[in-house]
C-alpha cells in the first residue's frame, strides 16, 4: 500500500496543546486535513504506553486481528457519546477485532480537567476517563506532544482500523458514525474489504454527542462550558436544549433539540414572513 510522508498540519507543541476551545479549532475538526493519512495508506510503526505501564509498537496491537484507534478525552463529548458503540464491540466482537482508545490532548479544556503540562497529568486524566466510564479495552497514553495523534490527523475522535503492516483499512471522522464503523468491521470479521473506506459523516454523530455536552462540559469545568458560548453559540444553544430532556436517551437528546430548534425557526419565518 501507498505511503504518506507529508506531515500533519499541526506540528508545534504549542498550537497542539491549545489552553481554550475556539471556533477556529472547531472548524478544523470537521474534515480531516489534506495531510492526512488516507485509507490503503501506510502509517508509522512507533512505540506505545497504555494505561497500565505496558510499552509495545503500534502493529503489534494489530498482528492478531484488526486494530480499531479511536481518539479521544474526557473533555470530549463526542467521545463520551461513542463509548456505548465501542463497549458493543468489544463485548460481541472482541474475536473479530482489537479495539483501543487513544487518549490525546484535551478537546474542552477546563478548570477541572485542564490541557495537561506533563505526562503524570494526561495519565491521570485517561485514569480518571477509564475509571469514569468503565472502559474494558486499552487505552493509549499519547505522549504529551501527541505523537500518535498527529499520525491521525489530531482530530477529536475519529476512528481508524488498521492492520498488522499499519494500512489503514478505514476511517472515519467521527467514532459515533454508529453504522459505518460496524458495516466495517463485520465486513472485516468475514474476510471480505470494506465497502466504504472514509466516512466524514458529521450530522448523526453531532447529534448523538450534543446529548453529551451538558454533562461532559460541565465534568471539565465551567470555563469549558462559557468557551463553547463564546466559541460557538449555537452548539451552546443545542447543548442547553438537549440537557432539558432527561426523560429521554442521552443519544436522542440532541436530535429532539435540533427538531424543536428547526419547528420554531420554521414557526417565525411563517408567522412573520
Amino acid at each position: 500500500m501507498k505511503s504518506n510522508k507529508n506531515k500533519p498540519t499541526e506540528t508545534s507543541e504549542h498550537s497542539y496543546l491549545f489552553d481554550h476551545f475556539s471556533i477556529k479549532i472547531m472548524m478544523r475538526d470537521l474534515r480531516f486535513s489534506r495531510s492526512a493519512y488516507r485509507p490503503e495508506q501506510t502509517i508509522p510503526d512507533i512505540k506505545v504506553t497504555t494505561d497500565k505501564g505496558e510499552t509495545t509498537m503500534l502493529y503489534e496491537m494489530a498482528k492478531a486481528k484488526p486494530l480499531l484507534l479511536v481518539t479521544g478525552s474526557i473533555t470530549c463529548p463526542m467521545t463520551i457519546s461513542s463509548l456505548a458503540l465501542l463497549n458493543d464491540l468489544q463485548a460481541n466482537m472482541a474475536d473479530k477485532i482489537n479495539i483501543a482508545l487513544v487518549y490525546v490532548r484535551e478537546a474542552h479544556p477546563g478548570e477541572h480537567y485542564p490541557q495537561p503540562c506533563n505526562i503524570d497529568e494526561k495519565r491521570r486524566h485517561a485514569q480518571d476517563f477509564k475509571e469514569n466510564y468503565s472502559i474494558n479495552f486499552p487505552v493509549i497514553i499519547d505522549e504529551l506532544d501527541g505523537p500518535l495523534h498527529k499520525i491521525l490527523d489530531v482530530k477529536p475522535n475519529s476512528a481508524h482500523i488498521i492492520d498488522a503492516a499499519g494500512n489503514i483499512l478505514f476511517q472515519s471522522l467521527w467514532a459515533g458514525d454508529t453504522k459505518s464503523i460496524q458495516d466495517a468491521v463485520e465486513q472485516l470479521a468475514n474476510h471480505l474489504a470494506v465497502k466504504r473506506k472514509l466516512s466524514e459523516s458529521m450530522l448523526l454523530p453531532f447529534f448523538r454527542g450534543a446529548g453529551f455536552m451538558h454533562d461532559t462540559l460541565n465534568l471539565a469545568g465551567k470555563r469549558a462550558y462559557k468557551e463553547l458560548l463564546y466559541g460557538a453559540p449555537p452548539v451552546w444553544v443545542l447543548s442547553r436544549l438537549a440537557s432539558l430532556f432527561t426523560f429521554m436517551p442521552r443519544q436522542k437528546q440532541g436530535g429532539m433539540s435540533a427538531v424543536l430548534l428547526i419547528s420554531v425557526f420554521v414557526f417565525f419565518v411563517i408567522v412573520f414572513w
